[in-house]
């Protein structure tokens, strides 16, 4: 039987500092893009500037007699079609950064242009079938055939029963995931080649260094894939990539290591986005709030790949007895998405919350009592199910998030009927719920050590992407071995150092914490059964208080370091493990579990002049089962409504018509807020200890943005039905209700 959380808890669910914050902050922290190893080469990719093309003719020989060069890697060849801009033709390594760039610009490449797609109101009306084999009867097709989602009930008739019907569009664009540290790596292998080194920035150690392995033809063991410090992920980074492989490759080729990161127009072209989701929707019910019917005909597009969806479930948390649902995947010539904080989930929450508020508007009814008049319903556990899982307690669950974003938000004070704020800067409010899974996965290893001289080390291949793992870890250790978080030495971030799965779904918080949890009683056990003898103590008596070993039994106790040094010789050691298929034993209840809800309040400022929208303030209520360092869990929550308010105002990727190319590919015109754009935000922590561990990073991201939209609708009393909410879409949904 796996080790409880204990009930009495000194450090879990505190506020405690990150232990590597001093390392960051002072900018000791090496990042891959930080690292220069010996005799390191510079690496780059030309890419196609094509958005569809064949490939006619590739001529390298004015790049290989270039200053510095030392090695080119062929990744297509002459003949080849090429799909979207950006698709990598060559990697050539120089000597330096800027001598591998004019060898960049010296290859020559002959493309025939092919027709292609890259608006997805253009695929809407004529599908040129621009895009490669895939999807149906693998076609070509830039238009996919509409999927039918589960159905459910009878939506006309439910629609014309109604006491009113609302019915508008919506709709999110593809953003860029914009990670800070951009994805690439650094290569080298040993004198003979059998064994490959790599500095990645990546979500997954483990799985790049499995992955790379099989790429270069070397049994999984012989390559090794560090990441010490990441500089965001978000979905986009848990593969070697074509970088990742072109590096391996020319540091073979060249018989020195290579780094190969991308340039920031390579990482919003082609490191990774969140696709669109656009919607028209239908949504009836009855004049007490009761919603009966929801219809949605959507579409999106993920690139250039063929994907199942855009969006996730549909309708979003809401019970609705009655709805219908037809979905198309766009295909257009771009690079293709890859999962992005909360897959499909923004898109869904989009589709669903902001059709509930003109739902409201339509009866004259307070959208927040028509939100607690449709909570999904608590199914009955049965004698063998956990009473504490997700669709148990979510009536109760939302309904006290509710009341408590109402009571912070101080929501029946500031809401109005839609529009109903006076003057040229109007004011308004809105509300959106979410939710999400963050089970364990695995497996997920934790290797403690306790030394003779009380040294405390933790081992486990896990990474951190910024989301505070290493202080999650010592936390835990500390609590079960009387000690202080900065007590404990933890090395993460190499693939050797045991299992672990990647970093996405907000599984590692629920995967690593267990293990530790694990490790740290098995280790515990481990050294009072060694230091006992020499104590001449009985280890059923000895037990470890704020730094000391104490025997009951004798009334006696020894610092730390006293008994740490009884081990003589040895040491005591233990490894915990911990995997999706331990948390759902009947025995392991309460560790870890699965799915979480959150509810969002969002405040907004319109200048009905000038059509600028300025988010004020975010309410954030959040569960996570069992909160391990609160300060951490905070500041993902921060983080996420961070994100949120940049998917509301600012972000998009706007393709151009003409050529195909990105035109806003750079921290210039890809709009981001600043810190003088950001609202006050105010966390509010729902700590569930009984329910175990729940993964905290996707969840809060989810509702910012359509709360923002529904506060935007009750400033204005019309719905912009498109983020971002730039002027120009303001004023133009204002101009539509006559300017006012």
């Amino acid at each position: 039987m796996a080790t409880k959380w204990p009930q009495k808890r000194r450090l879990i669910g505190t506020k405690v500092p990150r232990i590597d914050g001093p390392q960051k902050s002072t900018g000791r922290a090496k990042y891959t893009l930080d690292i220069n190893l010996p005799g390191m080469l510079h690496a780059a990719i030309v890419r196609s500037n094509q958005a569809h093309a064949t490939i006619t003719k590739i001529d390298t020989s004015a790049a290989e007699k270039a200053p510095g060069f030392r090695g080119l890697y062929l990744m297509a060849k002459e003949g080849q079609e090429v799909f979207y801009p950006g698709e990598p033709i060559v990697a050539i390594a120089a000597n330096t950064e800027e001598e591998c760039r004019d060898a960049c610009r010296l290859v020559k490449i002959d493309y025939k242009p092919l027709p292609f797609q890259v608006k997805e109101e253009d695929v809407l009306q004529k599908d040129l079938s621009t895009c490669p084999e895939g999807g149906p009867k693998n076609s070509r097709e830039n238009l996919l055939p509409a999927s039918q989602p589960p159905q459910k009930g009878d939506v006309e008739k439910a629609l014309k029963d109604a006491d009113a019907v609302s019915e508008g569009t919506y709709g999110v664009p593809i953003i860029a995931h914009q990670c800070l540290e951009p994805h690439g790596m650094i290569a080298a292998w040993n004198k003979d080649q059998t064994e490959l080194t790599v500095y990645a920035s990546t979500q997954a150690t483990v799985n790049v260094a499995k992955e790379l392995a099989a790429k270069v033809k070397l049994p999984a063991g012989s390559v090794k894939c560090i990441t010490h410090h990441m500089g965001g992920g978000y979905g986009s980074k848990f593969n070697p990539d074509p970088e990742g492989e072109a590096a391996a490759e020319l540091a073979k080729k060249t018989g020195a290591p290579v780094k190969l990161m991308l340039d920031r127009d390579e990482e919003v072209v082609i490191g990774g986005s969140r696709p669109s989701a656009h919607g028209k929707v239908r949504i009836g019910g009855k004049k007490d709030g009761t919603i009966t019917a929801y219809e949605c005909d959507s579409h999106g597009s993920p690139g250039f790949q063929p994907t199942s969806s855009t969006v996730g479930p549909l309708p979003y948390v809401y019970q609705i007895p009655n709805f219908k649902l037809r979905h198309q995947i766009v295909r257009i010539n771009m690079a293709k998405q890859r999962a992005m904080r909360a897959p499909g989930h923004p898109q869904s929450c989009f589709l669903t919350d902001c059709a509930l508020d003109d739902f409201a508007a339509k009866i004259g009814m307070d959208p927040m009592q028509v939100r607690l008049k449709n909570l999904p319903p608590s199914a009955q556990p049965g004698p063998e199910d956990d009473p504490l899982l997700y669709n148990f307690i979510r009536t109760k669950l939302y309904r006290d998030q509710i009341e408590l974003a109402a009571g912070l938000s101080k929501w029946k004070e500031k809401w109005h009927p839609p529009g109903a704020d006076k003057g040229v800067i109007k004011r308004g409010i809105g509300m959106a719920l979410h939710t999400w899974g963050g089970s364990a996965a695995g497996p997920n290893e934790c290797t403690v050590t306790i030394a003779r001289d009380g040294t405390v080390a933790a081992t486990s291949s896990t990474q951190d992407l910024g989301t505070a793992q290493r202080t999650v870890t010592a936390i835990v250790l500390a609590e079960i071995l009387g000690l202080q978080p900065g007590d404990i030495t933890v090395k993460i971030g190499e693939s050797q150092l045991g299992n672990s799965s990647g970093s996405g779904g907000s599984t590692t918080c629920p995967s690593q914490a267990p293990a530790a949890l694990q490790a740290a009683a098995a280790v515990r056990d481990d050294f009072l059964d060694k230091i006992a003898g020499p104590l001449g103590s009985k280890k059923e008596d000895l037990s470890l208080e704020n730094g000391k070993v104490v025997d009951k039994g004798r009334d006696k106790s020894w610092s730390w370091k006293e008994a740490c040094a009884r081990l003589g010789m040895g040491e005591a050691k233990a490894t915990g493990m911990w995997s999706a298929v331990e948390a759902n034993k009947k025995e392991n209840r309460g560790i870890s579990k699965v799915q979480v809800g959150g509810v969002q309040v969002a405040e907004v400022m319109v200048d009905t002049e000038t059509g600028v929208v300025r988010c004020t303030k975010v309410v954030a209520v959040q569960d996570c089962g069992l909160i391990i360092n609160k300060q951490g869990c905070e500041s993902q929550v921060a983080g996420g409504v961070i994100m949120g308010v940049n998917y509301a105002l600012f972000e998009e990727n706007i393709l151009d018509r003409h050529t195909g190319l990105q035109v806003n590919a750079n921290m210039e015109f890809y709009k981001l807020g600043g810190i003088k754009d950001m609202p006050d935000i105010v966390v509010h922590m729902m700590d569930m200890p009984d329910r175990g561990v729940i993964g905290i990073g996707e969840p809060p991201t989810i509702s910012t943005h359509a709360a923002i939209a529904n506060a935007v609708h009750n400033a204005l009393g019309v719905r912009v039905p498109e983020t971002p909410f730039t002027p120009d879409r303001v004023l133009a949904a204002l101009a539509k209700k006559g300017g006012k």
